[in-house]
């Protein structure tokens, strides 16, 4: 299989090549390379990293299991929904890099369309979103040794990263070991995160790049007439030429959310469950770096769960937009038979946007999004309404 192209001056995956290095990273994406070293290093990094996970992921369902305390339960549930959903994501892009790999080349073919600058920042949106998710992240790892170095808690109360099942109640060497086994699967949980959002983000943000130049297709067929035989050819030519750009950015959004629909509904139940579980032990946090901690980690949700519906609610705003400027700019009633058809034939396929969605769970766009927010806040009250009651006696 020859790999898509990483860099290179004019190439058009330069678009992708922060995003495809943050994937390989963790190796999310096949390295592509006929060297055995290589290919052998790559997957033993892979299977590494799906037993971290996946031990780190059960140890965390066990302790959610095992505690009766709410609270202690909360902290064991938020991160396990992240570890979790993290393990299927990175499984899933490595055992589906060949689908993934046509979208990419389906995107690609794009690129020479987009408007002028459209996608000088995408590189730098990456790398800021993948930093900043690393900071938060590591930050949560390193919290108990702040907390110790800080004087918040002595070496002995030392808790691990994560509220994993112990049932070693380990110390000394076992207990570093534990620590970075359980820092590593947080760290690469949050990357895998970030990599898998930098580049869905950025194949949506190519589609709307290419559904602007669309727009702006459209919006200069309304020229002044002055050759009526002339103009309706131009424009019979400049609509099919605008229904073939439009046929294969549709082409690309539907391999897109073909293969992005099960994150999509992987990132909504971390989402709605890490967060009310969040929420609920920051309001049990003592000590300013367990506070910090919490508020950073909750504040970060909520901004990736709303990047994921600004990029779709934008496709479905260009793909609205697009569908009023043919009706507004295309002058077909006087045009011939065969341009009537044609205009029949794009108004039919610009009527109906199509959205990107975790099948008809979850839409990508705003509405949603704030019926997330209205449905995570429900729970987080039931949560303070449990909590109350297992005080006052009621075990939960």
């Amino acid at each position: 299989m020859t790999p898509p192209r990483i860099g290179g001056r004019g190439n058009p995956s330069d678009i992708f090549a922060v995003q495809l290095g943050a994937l390989n990273l963790v190796t999310m994406w096949p390295t592509f390379s006929e060297n055995v070293f290589y290919t052998s290093l790559n997957k033993t990094i892979y299977w590494i990293n799906v037993v971290i996970l996946a031990i780190c992921t059960i140890a965390l369902f066990a302790k959610a299991i095992l505690t009766d305390d709410l609270v202690d339960r909360s902290e064991a549930m938020d991160i396990f929904t992240l570890t979790g959903s993290a393990l299927y994501k990175m499984v899933f892009f490595y055992n589906h890099h060949e689908e993934m790999k046509d979208m990419f080349e389906c995107g690609l073919q794009l690129i020479s369309r987009l408007p002028d600058k459209w996608a000088q920042y995408v590189g730098k949106f990456s790398v800021l979103h993948c930093s900043l998710g690393f900071i938060c992240i590591t930050f949560w790892g390193l919290c108990p040794l702040f907390k110790w170095v800080f004087g918040e808690t002595s070496l002995g109360e030392m808790k691990l990263p994560i509220n994993v099942y112990d049932p070693f109640a380990s110390e000394g060497f076992l207990f570093s070991f534990f620590y970075l086994v359980c820092y590593y699967g947080l760290v690469s949980s949050a990357h895998i995160y970030m990599a898998a959002d930098c580049f869905l983000f950025t194949s949506i943000h190519v589609a709307n790049g290419s559904l602007e130049t669309l727009n702006k297709m459209l919006v200069d067929m309304a020229v002044e007439k002055k050759d009526e035989i002339q103009f309706m050819d131009v424009t019979h030519e400049r609509l099919k030429e605008c229904v073939k750009l439009h046929t294969h950015t549709l082409r690309y959004i539907r391999k897109t959310d073909k293969l992005f629909r099960s994150m999509i509904l992987a990132d909504v139940l971390h989402a709605i469950i890490s967060l009310s579980f969040a929420m609920l032990q920051a309001t049990e946090s003592k000590g300013i770096f367990e506070i910090v901690k919490m508020v950073v980690f909750v504040a970060y949700c909520f901004v990736h769960q709303y990047l994921n519906s600004y990029f779709g609610q934008h496709l479905i705003d260009q793909q609205e937009r697009i569908y009023k400027q043919l009706i507004l700019q295309v002058h077909w009633a006087d045009g011939t038979a065969n341009m009537k058809t044609t205009y029949r034939l794009a108004i039919m396929g610009f009527r109906q946007p199509v959205k990107l969605s975790a099948w008809s769970v979850y839409n990508l766009q705003y509405e949603t999004f704030l019926e997330f927010v209205k449905s995570m806040i429900s729970y987080f009250m039931v949560l303070i309404q449990l909590k109350d009651e297992s005080r006052g006696g009621i075990v939960i």
